[in-house]
């Protein structure tokens, strides 16, 4: 009875990761979109823009919180994939300040 129940946990665990990882990754490639629109045409921080900084910004809050759960594979790719989200993020706010200033 114990080992179903952990069995159990881990897959809701395994299953609970992989749904975040791939919403990371959506996210992820919805604010490169963004960020290359603002990049090729100067415009303005839309709201579509704002929305998808601020997805990255509650995927890095989501990995956070995994990571505590996650098995060693598990924590290596949700490390990697913070590094993602972060980097992007990064890029995001400093094209924010590079076209407030300009």
């Amino acid at each position: 009875m114990y080992q179903a129940k952990v069995e159990v946990i881990d897959m809701a665990t395994r299953a609970s990761i992989d749904a975040m990882i791939q919403e990371a990754h959506d996210r992820l490639e919805q604010a490169k979109f963004e960020l290359s629109l603002a990049n090729q045409n100067g415009y303005p921080m839309t709201a579509s823009y704002v929305e998808a900084q601020q997805g990255l910004e509650q995927a890095e809050l989501e990995i956070d919180k995994l990571m505590n759960s996650a098995n060693h594979q598990q924590k290596d790719q949700l490390h990697r994939l913070h590094l993602q989200v972060s980097q992007c993020l990064n890029d995001m706010i400093l094209d924010e300040n590079d076209l407030e200033n300009s």
